[in-house]
């Protein structure tokens, strides 16, 4: 995934703690932690030199994370998050484009049940 993949993601729509965790260091910077650490807690250090996470964000995003968390254990939402609702506006899109369900299952391992959801989703939103 992509930066310009990551600006079609609806952050209204994604869990609470990955959205203050978008609000303290951005979409992007998120998205680099949720890759890294999703799915398990992640210790804020009360120093930037003191963590791993200088590896991944700027320095910047480092000292909000720091001056917000400093001293918590943040539990990291998953990856899955961005991933699906990508997955889910590129299923609407090809359903536009007259896909069949059939065809959106094989390609991307759902089944025609699920495939429908998503798209009456897309319909109502």
């Amino acid at each position: 995934m992509d930066v310009h993949d990551l600006k079609q993601i609806d952050i209204s729509q994604l869990p609470a703690s990955l959205q203050a965790l978008i609000d303290c260091i951005g979409l992007e910077c998120a998205y680099h932690m949720t890759c890294r650490y999703g799915g398990r807690p992640k210790y804020i250090p009360k120093h930037a030199r003191r963590t791993s996470l200088a590896l991944i964000l700027p320095p910047d995003a480092l000292a909000r994370l720091i001056q917000r968390y400093a001293g918590a254990a943040l539990e990291i939402p998953k990856v899955d998050h961005f991933e699906r609702q990508l997955r889910n506006l590129q299923i609407k899109q090809a359903t536009e484009q007259g896909c069949s369900r059939s065809i959106l299952a094989d390609r991307y391992g759902l089944s025609l049940r699920q495939i429908g959801n998503i798209r009456r989703q897309a319909l109502s939103a």
